[in-house]
């Protein structure tokens, strides 16, 4: 079955007095990537969250989004430091013969006068964490699969599409074979045959072909595998162009790499 490499999705939960809110956006990538963007602080957070994504996503750049809202924070006032603050200033104001003042609103943006209660992660945040991340990952691994099913459902299309054009160019193949050896002297045929003969490349197309229709249905990412065998297809397709002795073969070679080219495109978003 295949999965989409793209894909967006978000939970949010509640833990005691604080609002946990993840969004987890999937898109293409060569190799497994995650980012992370968490508030400061929460290094140990950080690592659970990489690791939940690594075991349900293969392939792809993830990124992941926790924000945290706090009810109530407890706000504190380190008051020592706002005099030492404040005499220092009035000492330099004297030193410079100045005679500004500071406003309140000055003296609480100074660094360490005012500290908000930061969030401990201890083991029942980091399972409500967890909860919450677990809940957007099976979000996003459903749209990821319906996103697969469409893929497939379209790859699987040009493909049948592919072995059709395959199947007119074997029948025409062998009726030019057939003419040749008619009108053609022994030697004139084998030397014509040497340089046209197309049968192990109709063959190879065929088994390329016969092989990603069994790939497709692997349960495992066969994303990679899947662009490796259409490549493997349209090398084929590009030999047959470069012997192709008929107009009917040339058309089909066209279609059949139009289709290839389409699908290496559609298997670029797969996991």
């Amino acid at each position: 079955m295949l999965i989409s490499m793209t894909g967006f999705a978000q939970g949010a939960a509640h833990y005691k007095n604080i609002q946990l809110h993840v969004e987890i956006r999937s898109l293409n990538h060569r190799y497994f990537e995650c980012l992370t963007h968490l508030p400061e602080g929460l290094g140990a957070v950080e690592e659970m969250v990489k690791t939940q994504v690594k075991n349900k996503i293969n392939r792809g750049r993830v990124s992941v989004v926790l924000s945290i809202e706090k009810r109530h924070p407890k706000v504190q006032v380190d008051y020592d430091l706002a005099e030492n603050y404040l005499k220092t200033l009035r000492h330099l104001g004297q030193r410079l013969k100045l005679n500004d003042t500071l406003s309140l609103n000055e003296i609480i943006h100074l660094e360490g006068i005012i500290r908000v209660e930061k969030i401990t992660p201890g083991p029942e945040f980091m399972q409500a964490v967890k909860l919450v991340t677990n809940k957007a990952l099976e979000q996003l691994t459903l749209i990821r699969q319906k996103e697969g099913k469409a893929l497939s459902a379209d790859i699987l299309g040009r493909l049948s599409a592919i072995q059709k054009e395959v199947e007119k160019i074997i029948h025409c193949e062998k009726k030019i074979e057939g003419e040749k050896k008619r009108l053609l002297s022994e030697e004139e045929y084998s030397v014509f045959s040497k340089n046209t003969d197309i049968s192990e490349e109709l063959t190879r197309i065929s088994y390329h072909c016969r092989n990603f229709l069994a790939t497709i249905k692997k349960p495992a990412a066969c994303g990679k595998e899947l662009d490796f065998i259409s490549q493997e297809i349209q090398r084929e397709a590009n030999t047959i162009s470069a012997k192709a002795q008929s107009a009917k073969i040339s058309s089909s070679v066209v279609k059949i790499k139009s289709g290839i080219d389409r699908i290496r495109e559609q298997v670029q978003n797969v996991e």
